[in-house]
């Protein structure tokens, strides 16, 4: 059976059209994984499905009294933290492959481009579900998916492997996120391990999204001056444009942060909360 997957992979991998069409919209190293990302994205629907018979497992009474709509955003949740742990963890060796470090703008990796594959397919999936739930996710989570699946696709042309790991660091603050959320909905708001969990979150948002990668888009954005004159401008135009938004949205939501946990924990609830544990 694995052979039959693996020869229908490479099938569709050598396939003409596929390898015409890639080159064609100006990513030909995109032609090997474009059925993974495909896939990828399939699986984390497929996850985000099944997602709520398994919490219901774990959790029981607690679970099963949420809401529909909670049910359904506990699931966009699972997707969130499964694909955060993993392509953070993953994207570390990439900051030491000797390729894209010797050539930080248009050097490539095929493990790089095997990461960068699976956070292309997790935000084409955010971007269908931002789309389709616009009404309640708002214009912000739209443009950081198409935003953010721009920069990694654009990676296969190939472009800026080297500084797509420094972003992928943003999502080690997600986890936390996923978890404070997940501790409202358990009953444990206001509670110590919440506060505990509040001041990791802020912490490492502050220091992965805020400034380390307000510190690497300047060096990506000095790079791009300094040696970037054979990409298009229209390209250097768009990185400046994806990643000034990505930071605006960051601080805004770093602020929208600070006044839930202050919510949370006023002086009043703290000594509360202290009493009843």
């Amino acid at each position: 059976m694995l052979s039959t997957l693996v020869s229908n992979y490479q099938h569709l991998v050598e396939h003409p059209a596929a390898r015409e069409l890639c080159a064609l919209i100006g990513l030909p190293r995109l032609a090997p994984y474009w059925p993974a990302l495909l896939a990828f994205s399939g699986l984390f629907q497929l996850l985000r499905l099944s997602s709520n018979m398994l919490s219901s497992l774990v959790f029981g009474a607690k679970f099963d009294a949420l809401t529909a709509r909670q049910k359904y955003d506990w699931g966009i949740r699972v997707v969130s933290q499964v694909h955060a742990i993993v392509v953070v963890l993953l994207a570390i060796p990439i900051f030491f492959k000797q390729e894209l470090i010797n050539d930080k703008l248009f050097g490539f990796d095929n493990y790089a481009a095997w990461v960068y594959t699976l956070v292309c397919g997790y935000f084409l999936w955010d971007i269908c579900v931002s789309v389709g739930d616009a009404k309640k996710l708002g214009v912000g989570f739209i443009v950081h998916a198409f935003a953010s699946f721009g920069v990694y696709i654009l990676s296969f042309r190939p472009s800026l492997q080297y500084y797509g790991a420094s972003f992928i660091m943003f999502e080690a603050s997600t986890i936390f996120l996923n978890m404070n959320w997940w501790m409202d909905k358990l009953g444990m708001t206001g509670s110590r391990l919440q506060l505990y969990n509040a001041c990791t979150l802020l912490f490492l948002y502050l220091s992965v999204r805020l400034i380390f990668g307000v510190y690497m888009s300047y060096h990506l954005f000095a790079d791009l001056s300094a040696n970037g004159s054979s990409m298009p401008i229209a390209l250097r135009y768009f990185y400046r444009v994806a990643n000034y938004s990505i930071i605006l949205l960051s601080y805004y939501w770093f602020y929208l942060m600070i006044a839930a946990v202050r919510k949370r924990f006023a002086p009043s609830k703290a000594a509360k909360a202290t009493k009843t544990e």
